[in-house]
């Protein structure tokens, strides 16, 4: 019975996605300018229907705050602020529809790139490989880099007054610290976002194969943040896949029963010719001692397909 209302909330949940989104986005859409949309959009946060049924369907408020801020070249902490609102408006909501999470995952590692751009630093980075490193690493190197610069081509300056020749390095090295402690506040951010969001995936169980598309999607989209140095740490993407993957398998479980056979071949078919290829798996195992993803994945599916066959056969 709890079985039977679990699926039942969730294809609810899933088959009002398109009415309420497109409910809420005709009514954007009469929005002119940035002014009228920002009234809006506070308008809209403030009600406890928008964070229940509409945020779980629908991230536009989130994307149109984060282009308006790379648009004005708002300041990191105004992109920190707007995540740590959804991050905290998410934690209201039961569910977030996987669909509509991998929509704003299409282009929220553009939007955010900016912020990971390392403006003041870029004159000083010598080795594009060190945009990849650490915090210590590349900061030691940047200061490095910028010393040998300062004294090689101010020198003159250093001699005439030496005070404020170190005054004004003591300055650039503030400013490259400020922009590297407000990256990594931003990335942390960005990281327990997509954390909670995760754990409240929820897909439709008369999908079928096509949540296991979109799960793998997912773990795409995830990667990308690596390529725009959102995430430095494969550490932080390899959490946030298994994030991903146990909610998906705990989907699997729930829904066990409703699944026809051809989703278990579908997909033990895709594990077992194409698993290399699938980004969720591709990461080596940062814990040894822990079961890997895909056997993980492998050992569930079984679960799930014997509990189906045992389900439709009355045992």
């Amino acid at each position: 019975m709890i079985h039977y209302f679990i699926t039942l909330f969730t294809i609810i949940v899933l088959s009002s996605h398109n009415t309420i989104t497109h409910a809420f986005q005709e009514k954007d859409s009469i929005l002119n300018n940035q002014d009228h949309l920002m009234v809006s959009i506070q308008k809209e946060l403030r009600s406890p229907e928008y964070r229940k049924e509409i945020l779980p369907h629908d991230f536009s408020h989130l994307s149109h705050l984060v282009a308006y801020g790379t648009r004005s070249h708002q300041p990191p902490a105004y992109i920190r602020s707007i995540v740590k609102l959804f991050s905290n408006l998410i934690k209201s909501s039961h569910h977030i529809n996987a669909y509509a999470f991998s929509d704003l995952l299409e282009t929220f590692p553009e939007q955010l790139a900016p912020y990971f751009s390392l403006v003041e630093s870029r004159a000083y980075i010598t080795d594009s490989a060190l945009y990849d490193a650490t915090f210590v690493d590349r900061f030691k190197t940047t200061v490095n880099n910028m010393l040998y610069a300062k004294f090689s081509n101010e020198y003159d300056s250093f001699r005439q007054d030496p005070n404020l020749f170190l005054q004004k390095i003591s300055n650039n090295i503030v400013t490259i610290a400020q922009e590297e402690v407000a990256q990594e506040q931003l990335r942390q951010g960005i990281i327990r976002f997509c954390e909670i969001a995760l754990s409240k995936l929820v897909w439709s169980p008369t999908a079928h194969e096509e949540t296991w598309r979109i799960t793998k999607k997912i773990g795409e989209q995830l990667a990308i943040f690596l390529e725009h140095n959102i995430l430095d740490d494969i550490n932080d993407l390899d959490d946030l896949h298994w994030t991903l993957l146990n909610r998906y398998c705990y989907f699997l479980e729930l829904t066990a029963g409703d699944m026809p056979e051809s989703f278990y071949q579908a997909i033990r078919n895709d594990l077992c010719s194409n698993a290399d290829n699938i980004v969720l798996f591709a990461l080596k195992e940062q814990d040894y001692i822990v079961e890997p993803k895909l056997s993980y994945m492998q050992r569930t599916l079984l679960e799930t397909e014997t509990a189906a066959y045992r389900h439709k056969a009355g045992l």
